[in-house]
């Protein structure tokens, strides 16, 4: 079975990440002149979904990591103002969600975006960086570590995270997610919240006696997320439950990339590349990724 050297102390290590997908979700759907009715499950999540999630994670002393686009960063700069006070980590989603494989030339653009909202509002740079749909293009491993990132977090394709060599000089750390732990899934099923908490539960054990990485990924949405009233008492149950395990420590994406990429993890290879040629008419999806063997 495969092992990886955590933190002294450690032997298990949860991720705890929120999709902050407001209006940029929403206008997947809708217009800008359409923002409200029924298209307002994103407003939710900043109006009333922020505050309960930041007063549960301050509760428990955990410092989530929070992706957004720039979109959405400069239509809540009091948001993110509040997650960086709070002392979490603020990572970018680029510009908007639009797959990063349909932008050609202007992928670049829309990176750098992303980054510069996030460094204009919050006086820091991210370094972490999560694509829309889990969609990467040929070049963006070797873009983002060009443009400073030290990490992405959009393949689920191992129970640690791992190292990439974009290119001869560049590295980035790749913080792995897994849909199992995903919230957007089973609340857009309209699963009841006491049987996804049973589940992530059951996937928390699991992993805890491997020593694995659990990443965990919410969003702050009132349709899709979990920060409604009675979903986020559930969660504050089950982050209760993994606190109390033995070895267990909680770390933010840029935490783990300093770890990963300071001790010492050999580095692979950019899985994309290769393909270039296919990827020009097919995107590439890092959440179905599988590593070779």
């Amino acid at each position: 079975m495969k092992t990886f050297a955590w933190p002294a102390g450690t032997s298990c290590v949860v991720f705890v990440s929120v999709n902050f997908d407001a209006e940029a979700y929403d206008l997947k759907s809708t217009t800008a002149d359409r923002l409200f009715g029924r298209f307002s499950y994103g407003r939710y999540g900043v109006r009333a979904g922020l505050p309960r999630m930041l007063k549960m994670l301050e509760r428990r002393g955990i410092a989530a990591t929070v992706f957004v686009t720039a979109s959405d960063a400069d239509r809540h700069p009091d948001a993110l103002r509040a997650l960086r006070d709070a002392g979490h980590e603020i990572a970018s989603r680029g510009a908007d969600l639009t797959p990063l494989p349909t932008l050609g030339d202007k992928e670049r653009g829309a990176i750098l975006a992303g980054r510069d909202a996030i460094a204009r509002i919050t006086g820091e740079a991210p370094k972490g960086f999560r694509a829309p749909g889990g969609e990467l293009g040929p070049r963006t491993l070797a873009l983002l570590a060009d443009l400073g990132f030290a990490y992405d977090s959009s393949f689920q394709d191992d129970d640690y995270p791992y190292v990439f060599a974009p290119t001869a000089s560049t590295r980035i750390a790749e913080i792995p997610t897994v849909h199992a732990l995903d919230d957007s899934l089973p609340f857009s099923a309209r699963h009841t919240h006491a049987r996804v908490m049973k589940i992530w539960r059951e996937e928390f054990d699991a992993l805890h006696r491997e020593g694995c990485l659990v990443p965990l990924t919410v969003h702050l949405r009132g349709d899709i997320g979990s920060t409604r009233a009675a979903r986020i008492a559930a969660l504050d149950e089950l982050l209760g439950h993994m606190a109390a395990q033995p070895g267990v420590r909680f770390m933010t994406g840029a935490q783990l990339a300093a770890h990963a990429l300071g001790a010492g993890v050999a580095a692979e290879g950019d899985p994309v590349a290769p393909h270039a040629p296919t990827l020009a008419i097919t995107p590439y999806r890092g959440d179905l990724a599988v590593k070779p063997i």
